[in-house]
């Protein structure tokens, strides 16, 4: 080769980028990575030094973070650093370096995470693997399991309201560790660590998880602590009439939300025409809020799931708690019936409104001698645990809750219209209506990565008023004048199922879950009986609709939460379920979808897609949810409720875990959606056929939802703010034209804000805004002279007033906006704890609306528009011991 072709070659050769061809394991790596993933050193090498990685992303995980700084190393030590210590393989092929996993250097950890003094399992609590970056959660019954590396040397394990450990591992065999957690000492028992996953780590977008200590310390309305009222702070979330404490989620009724009791369906989930919920907090442990994006476990709601679970009760000691209140009093006492093995919880509460208003109920109901006033609601809950065995455990809750109404009035009177007359007077009128929920349920673990649950469950709601009225004229014998009525609505409904499910681990890249659903539903929409004995007539006995209804219901569903590298992380699953009705079946497939995308500075964006349906309905005609509103099951005529939601949004929390921040925009449309016509109301559902009184339409909700929360340092906080359109369309109803819904709320913005001062007292502030509901009022009247038009509706009397209806919901109530303050001191004594709650509801006298209605003035004879408002400025007080 001649000299001018070999410099020509030199040539070309020197232009070729040497990295490309020239790195050997001797090759000098300079490098600095502080918490990163291990893909970034990958990306870094093959930029600076031509070095290129091959690997699957299902079987090696790149999403390990690493800190290490190195200048001028030979590569073989740096990749030991970075993969062999990581329980990863590398080996050069070609130009190549391929990656895989050590099979045989994996082991798996997996056990029970617990309170150490109560024993009570922990929801939720994360079990991390430092070294390796990676870790999972505990299940709904606290069961972890975590596949992780053989030279793994511990685990980080932390929990809301619990001090952190490490959990040193001894050698490198799988095998069952439980773990003990022990709580905080601190006034409130919410403390949230580092070490808990933050948003952008979930692929889960629209929960909320509710720690019960945030119910016990905000301001409480008439001394009771209320988990729903918590929950109606959260944006997406309204109370509908003022004072309320039922949920509507994002434009959705009463009746689409999912609300579960340790897995059983409870039907009505408030006491005292909806002031409070039926959920002592005294006995719940955990609480869950899906308003989107549901998981595919769940399902029969269109709008929310609120997944409530009771305490366990204390495996080692017996301990009680006394609660004394301007409106109720509870108690609550737990204990081992055998240490380490059976523990229980039982509490009951009851209401003494009646009592103190027995004398003025007396005077302004002229109730006579003999005559009573009773107003109250009770509720109690048990619980049993029992472990068999490391890998078996059974428990059963059981709960029960009345609310009861009764005045019966017992006294003679004398009239003077046209003749003096003595009559007497007996009337008895009896309102109640309650809730039973029972579940059995039994875990086991099949296996370090298996962990089923079995539950069968029973509930039962129903409402029941009778009323009885006699009079007689006393000084007429020879003419008997009297009236003898009486008559009495009931309803009822009740569910029984069973289901199975399954949780498997496989690795910390995947969590699936799948399972099997039966549920029978019976129902008594409204039975109507009426009896009239008067001046000697015939008996008039009159019934309706006294028929049972049934439908049952099988539902099968599959989920896989999979983690695709560092960025992608995937929730797919499908719920298929099928409805029998007589005459009739149903069938559903319902694909669900969340997609979590991790976008520069840590910023999480997120996607979800949810089809839902509900085979069940709910006859209303209030705006909030009565004890008489009636649960009926889709038919041949009136078919299945079905929703599709679409939701998109950003989530963060900070690197300190002070703060989190998320927002979501959903749309969602709704089919099947019914309503009563014109001219129906509840109690005319109780006929034979409560299909001719209902209509079909078409809904629609959509919005945006903001969250930025405190979580750490004495004062603690969250602001939410939520835009949201809900509306309806009814063939002729509004001309057929969408009219606004009335849960459609514009605005909505909530405040709450904590204080920690010192070490025992702790001061609360919630501030709510929201735009007015819509409303439906006359928006006029004419004077009918007795000729019939066919434009105009009949009168019920000649020459009678009629009203003139405008459009559907046309009209909106005011605003409404209120401030609650208040304040709770902690003292601790040996093992007694002291509890004082003081609360002021509605510090500025705010008068919000609770309805509107007419009133004729007797001076201009004019009927004017007349706002009612029930809750003025309530102060409260209450007191527990804690033994």
């Amino acid at each position: 080769m001649s000299l001018a072709r070999k410099l020509l070659l030199g040539l070309v050769i020197a232009c070729i980028p040497m990295q490309v061809f020239a790195w050997n394991w001797r090759t000098k790596i300079s490098l600095s990575l502080k918490d990163q993933p291990l893909s970034v050193a990958c990306e870094w090498m093959e930029k600076e030094y031509g070095i290129h990685f091959s690997y699957s992303r299902d079987v090696v995980t790149m999403t390990r973070r690493v800190t290490l700084r190195v200048k001028d190393v030979p590569l073989r030590r740096v990749l030991d650093q970075l993969f062999t210590e990581n329980g990863i393989q590398y080996k050069r092929i070609g130009d190549q370096l391929v990656l895989t996993v050590k099979h045989a250097a994996s082991r798996t950890i997996s056990g029970f995470v617990e309170d150490a003094v109560t024993g009570e399992k922990l929801i939720g609590a994360t079990v991390y693997a430092p070294g390796l970056h990676t870790g999972t959660t505990s299940n709904q019954y606290g069961f972890y399991s975590l596949t992780t590396a053989k030279d793994t040397s511990s685990l980080s394990v932390s929990y809301i309201g619990y001090k952190p450990v490490s959990i040193p591992l001894k050698d490198g065999e799988s095998r069952r560790v439980n773990i003990k957690l022990s709580p905080a000492n601190t006034l409130q028992e919410v403390e949230v660590t580092d070490n808990l996953p933050k948003l952008q780590e979930q692929t889960q977008m629209s929960k909320v998880n509710l720690a019960v200590s945030q119910t016990k310390t905000m301001p409480r309305m008439l001394g009771e602590a209320d988990v729903l009222r918590t929950i109606q702070a959260m944006p997406g979330v309204s109370g509908g009439m003022e004072g309320s404490s039922g949920i509507h989620v994002r434009g959705g009724s009463p009746d689409q939300n999912l609300i579960l009791l340790d897995g059983t369906p409870v039907y009505n989930s408030t006491h005292a025409f909806g002031i409070f919920s039926v959920f002592n907090p005294d006995m719940v442990k955990n609480v869950e809020l899906y308003k989107g994006a549901f998981p595919a476990r769940y399902g029969g709601r269109l709008s929310s799931v609120v997944d409530i679970s009771m305490k366990d009760g204390d495996m080692h000691e017996y301990h009680g708690e006394v609660s004394l209140g301007l409106l109720a009093s509870k108690v609550m006492v737990e204990g081992p019936i055998a240490k380490g093995k059976t523990s229980f919880i039982v509490t009951g509460r009851r209401t003494y409104a009646d009592l103190l208003a027995q004398q003025v109920a007396q005077q302004q109901l002229n109730l006579g001698k003999e005559g009573e006033f009773w107003l109250y609601f009770f509720d109690a809950n048990a619980k049993i645990n029992h472990i068999f065995s490391q890998k078996d455990r059974l428990y059963f809750s059981a709960y029960g809750g009345r609310d009861h109404l009764s005045v019966k009035r017992d006294h003679e009177f004398d009239t003077m219209n046209g003749e003096a007359k003595r009559y007497h007077e007996q009337m008895r009128f009896r309102l109640g209506w309650g809730n039973q929920a029972y579940s059995l349920r039994w875990n086991h673990i099949f296996s370090p990565r298996l962990f089923s649950n079995t539950t069968l469950n029973y509930s039962q709601f129903n409402f029941n008023t009778d009323y009885q009225y006699k009079y007689m004229a006393l000084d007429t014998p020879r003419v008997q004048e009297s009236d003898n009525m009486n008559g009495r609505y009931f309803s009822k409904v009740q569910n029984a199922g069973g289901k199975i499910d399954f949780d498997y681990r496989p690795n910390p890249n995947h969590a699936v879950r799948f399972g099997l659903q039966a549920t029978y539903n019976i129902f008594q929409p409204g039975i109507l009986r009426f009896n009239n004995i008067s001046d000697n007539q015939q008996l008039t006995d009159t019934s309706y609709n006294d028929e049972t209804s049934g439908g049952l219901e099988l539902a099968v569903y599959f989920e896989d939460d999979w983690r695709i590298g560092d960025s992608v992380h995937l929730n797919l699953g499908v719920h298929a379920s099928s409805f029998f009705v007589p005459g009739r079946s149903y069938l559903s497939v319902q694909p669900r979808l969340g997609f979590r995308y991790l976008l520069p500075r840590r910023w999480a964006l997120k996607l979800s897609n949810t089809v839902m349906t509900q085979y069940l309905h709910l006859l209303t005609n209030s705006a909030t949810y009565m004890p008489t509103d009636l649960w009926v099951a889709a038919t041949d005529k009136v078919p299945p409720m079905h929703a599709n939601q679409v939701a998109a949004g950003l989530a963060k929390t900070s690197q300190s875990g002070m703060y989190e921040v998320s927002v979501e925009g959903y749309y969602k449309t709704m089919f099947n959606v019914i309503e009563y016509n014109e001219l129906a109301d509840n109690f005319q559902s109780a006929t034979r056929s409560w299909e001719d009184n209902v209509i079909v339409g078409r809904g629609w909700s959509y919005g945006g939802e903001f969250f930025l929360q405190k979580k750490k340092g004495d004062f603690r906080g969250w602001i939410g703010y939520t835009l949201a359109w809900s509306q309806r369309s009814f063939p002729n109803v509004n001309q057929g034209r969408v009219f606004p819904y009335k849960y459609d709320r514009r605005h909505d913005v909530e405040l709450v804000l904590t204080q920690r001062l010192g070490k025992r007292w702790e001061l609360s502030a919630q501030w709510q805004y929201a735009s007015g509901a819509p409303l439906s009022l006359p928006v006029g009247s004419y004077e009918e002279t007795g000729e019939s038009s066919p434009h105009m509706p009949p009168p019920q009397e000649p020459g009678g007033e009629v009203d003139i209806v405008g459009n559907r919901n046309m009209l909106r109530m005011q605003d409404v906006h209120r401030l609650d303050l208040g304040a709770t001191h902690v003292k601790e004594r040996k093992k007694v704890k002291y509890t004082l709650n003081i609360s002021l509801y509605n510090v500025y006298n705010q008068q919000n609306p609770f309805f509107y209605y007419y009133k004729r003035n007797n001076e201009t004879r004019a009927r004017e528009l007349t706002m009612l408002s029930i809750l003025p400025i309530l102060p409260s007080v209450s007191y527990s011991i804690r033994f």
